[in-house]
């Protein structure tokens, strides 16, 4: 009997749970109905920090209409998120649609699904809710604005450059900028397309992009000149200049990475009249000819050393068959088409830029590069072993009348000469033989003319010469390292 009677207690309890659950399930349900039927937005619902909660349909339709009646004034903003363009309501059709927007509010809490309408009304009994504002536009209008707009927003990519001051050997970044073309379309498509929450009427424009084809990467790590120098050329030689000039445009700019070989060849390509060089005098055989592209060892010349001055490796380098006048002894660097190339090495730890400068007349290169590779204190030096006296060469001219002398040619001496790279390394000078190289010189030419006076026919040609100064078997001269000059024996 009494275990009986705990059991009907027990009964009696969940009889009494199930009761008062079907009972609350019935007052909630009576509750929603009450509230689907209601007339009133819920409590605590906003348009655009206006409070439209508890009010019937037609007393919130009012209410907007009062308080939105003046922004109908207010422009609609254009923006890049930099510069805002703003255009008048009136010109798109723009309007607000109070009707749709109260419709809004007041299905907010009543949709299909049971569990969602509970969710949102308990939300409101804490919270304020913000509603957006239904908007309506002409797209037609709108694209037509943005047609007109377009050459105000549009922008042409611009290339990552260096801005290099020679003089105070400082170099900065001038950073690259994205090139941008208005997408029209995609503006129109997706103006107010997202819920408008302000009384502030934004639209984004949609841009393609352009990206540039030199980016501030390109340029990581180049941020200090590591090696500079120049060379002087005579402002009145136009095609020897022109010559220069081109083929320095064309190595201007040239980066190469850790463990590139720059070859001169390559980059300035073939010195020919259809690559746009033109003739003026070159070396060739020792003597001083016209050729295509005559001018441009002074550019190999004056890179090559400052490849040195930046502490870089030299791979190919020839001097001239005769001394040059724009750099030291044995610091010049000839180039032939296909045939001798002026090659170097990257061997620093960064990339590095090879940066040019033409003037009027004088020409500069500058090596830049990472700070970190900044070379030790260099000089470069040079010591003449022997000084070759040149001699004078007569030759008889049939064109000229008898009694006439021509110099045909000015005398230059040849050396032997060693070239030096001196390095400062913790206190310690360190001297590296760079090359030892051989100048011819060149002999002082005399033409004598041959030609009788009221000759028809020339004379027959007798050339008389003294003998010429040579590396073998020649009287040579020798310079000692105090200046003094022996003359050959003649």
């Amino acid at each position: 009997m009494v275990l009986w009677g705990l059991n009907s207690r027990k009964h009696q309890l969940w009889l009494l749970f199930g009761i008062l659950l079907l009972l609350a399930a019935v007052g909630v349900i009576a509750a929603d109905q009450a509230i689907l039927r209601d007339s009133r937005i819920l409590p605590n619902v906003f348009v655009a920090y206006i409070d439209v909660g508890g009010l019937t349909r037609e007393e919130a339709e009012i209410k907007l209409q009062q308080a939105l009646h003046s922004t109908l004034g207010t422009p609609v903003m254009l923006t890049d998120q930099r510069e805002v363009w703003f255009v008048p309501t009136a010109e798109l059709d723009f309007k607000i649609d109070v009707k749709k927007t109260v419709e809004s509010c007041m299905k907010f809490g009543r949709g299909d699904a049971f569990m969602q309408r509970w969710h949102d009304r308990l939300a409101t009994r804490e919270h304020e809710l913000h509603l957006p504002i239904q908007l309506g536009l002409n797209k037609e209008k709108l694209a037509l604005i943005l047609s007109g707009l377009a050459p105000q927003t549009d922008r042409l990519a611009r290339d990552a450059a260096l801005l290099v001051l020679v003089k105070s050997k400082n170099v900065a970044l001038i950073p690259a900028v994205e090139g941008r073309t208005l997408n029209i379309a995609e503006t129109v498509a997706t103006a107010f397309k997202d819920p408008q929450m302000q009384l502030a009427f934004v639209v984004d424009l949609k841009f393609n992009k352009q990206p540039p084809k030199i980016s501030d990467a390109d340029f990581f790590g180049i941020n200090s000149i590591l090696a500079l120098y120049s060379t002087h050329f005579k402002p009145w030689d136009y095609d020897r200049n022109a010559n220069l000039r081109l083929a320095t445009q064309r190595i201007h700019g040239t980066i190469l990475k850790p463990g590139e070989i720059f070859s001169y060849n390559n980059i300035v390509g073939n010195r020919t009249q259809q690559q746009g060089f033109r003739m003026a005098p070159v070396i060739l055989d020792g003597k001083l000819v016209p050729d295509w592209g005559g001018g441009v060892c002074q550019v190999s010349s004056t890179l090559y050393n400052s490849a040195l001055l930046a502490n870089l490796e030299i791979v190919d380098r020839s001097n001239h068959g005769r001394a040059i006048g724009y750099v030291p002894l044995g610091f010049d660097a000839t180039v032939v088409d296909g045939y001798i190339d002026f090659k170097f090495k990257n061997n620093l730890a960064h990339p590095i830029m090879l940066y040019s400068v033409v003037t009027d007349n004088e020409l500069y290169f500058a090596i830049l590069g990472d700070a970190k590779d900044t070379p030790p204190p260099i000089e470069l030096d040079y010591v003449v072993h022997r000084v070759i006296e040149p001699v004078e060469v007569k030759q008889n001219d049939p064109t000229l009348e008898v009694g006439k002398e021509v110099v045909d040619e000015s005398p230059q001496r040849g050396f032997r000469v060693s070239t030096y790279r001196i390095r400062m390394i913790n206190g310690k000078e360190e001297r590296q033989l760079l090359a030892t190289d051989d100048y011819d010189p060149v002999n002082r030419i005399v033409k004598i003319g041959t030609k009788p006076k009221d000759a028809k026919t020339p004379a027959p040609v007798e050339t008389k010469k003294t003998p010429a100064a040579t590396n073998a078997g020649a009287p040579q001269g020798t310079i000692t390292l105090q200046g003094q000059i022996t003359k050959p024996q003649r």
